[in-house]
């Protein structure tokens, strides 16, 4: 796996697509989520008036300990369809370049191409859970009056890493099935924003839990809005059974994945 990653790196070092998406996640997300930490505990520290006040224990202060590695996780979340975007990008070239079939020619075999691309989804895992550990760390210190229940919350970081895989399987899934950059993209953003809540909004107003099995509500549900008042909430399904759906919708798409790839016609 390890020498396929490599391979794979050195077709995207100097691809510079890779580094402008990259670092946009990289980048804009630290810097929005302290700027966002910052401002809401100055004006929640400074609150006078009586809605400050009543806002401020509503919300129960998102950024400092335990809650920090839920308010890093949700809002990590909101940037990482760039790296989801990014992810099809990679795979669709590949096909419509047909780079995939002369790494076929050159002595791969399928499975070493999906592991390749495999790779870079761990990849892509690893670093921005480990961009959101590194930020729920640095705000909570920096704005938490006591560390004492600093990783409490901890398993908020968990649940992101289950979330980006579950988003990166679907893009995977989406990319090798249809093939085209543009196209994949538009489908992959209707079925995350659009498809998937719509749905989920629908079981909900009929007062049923089955909305938060949903392919992508699942892992989204695992990190719920951290500005959301838990008054509000109306999740009952237990965190533990949420985990397990978003294992299986994993197993699925890979499944997928390969039984096509393994018959796909590679000139097409």
């Amino acid at each position: 796996m390890l020498r396929l990653f490599k391979i794979e790196w050195l077709k995207i070092k100097t691809y510079r697509t890779f580094w402008v998406l990259f670092a946009a996640f990289v980048i804009f997300f630290p810097v929005a989520f302290y700027l966002s930490a910052y401002k809401y505990m100055e004006r929640m520290n400074d609150a006078k008036t009586m809605e400050e006040n009543l806002l401020k224990a509503l919300l129960d202060a998102p950024f400092v300990f335990p809650r920090a590695w839920h308010a890093s996780a949700w809002m990590g979340g909101l940037f990482f369809v760039l790296i989801g975007m990014l992810f099809i990008l990679l795979i669709t070239n590949e096909v419509q370049y047909r780079t995939h079939r002369q790494n076929i020619i050159d002595g791969w075999s399928r499975m070493d191409f999906l592991k390749a691309k495999f790779s870079l989804l761990v990849f892509f895992v690893m670093v921005s859970t480990l961009l959101i550990f590194i930020m729920g760390l640095v705000v909570g210190v920096a704005f938490s009056p006591s560390t004492d229940k600093m990783f409490v919350g901890i398993k908020y970081v968990g649940y992101f890493a289950l979330m980006a895989t579950l988003y990166l399987s679907l893009a995977f899934l989406v990319a090798i099935l249809i093939k085209r950059t543009g196209l994949s993209i538009i489908v992959y953003f209707a079925i995350v924003c659009i498809i998937d809540n719509v749905l989920w909004l629908i079981f909900t107003l009929k007062e049923s839990q089955v909305g938060y099995y949903m392919p992508l509500e699942a892992v989204d549900s695992l990190v719920p809005n951290p500005f959301k008042p838990k008054i509000l909430e109306k999740r009952t399904v237990a965190d533990y059974t949420l985990v397990v759906a978003a294992f299986t919708y994993i197993a699925i798409y890979a499944y997928v994945i390969i039984s096509y790839f393994r018959k796909a016609d590679l000139k097409t």
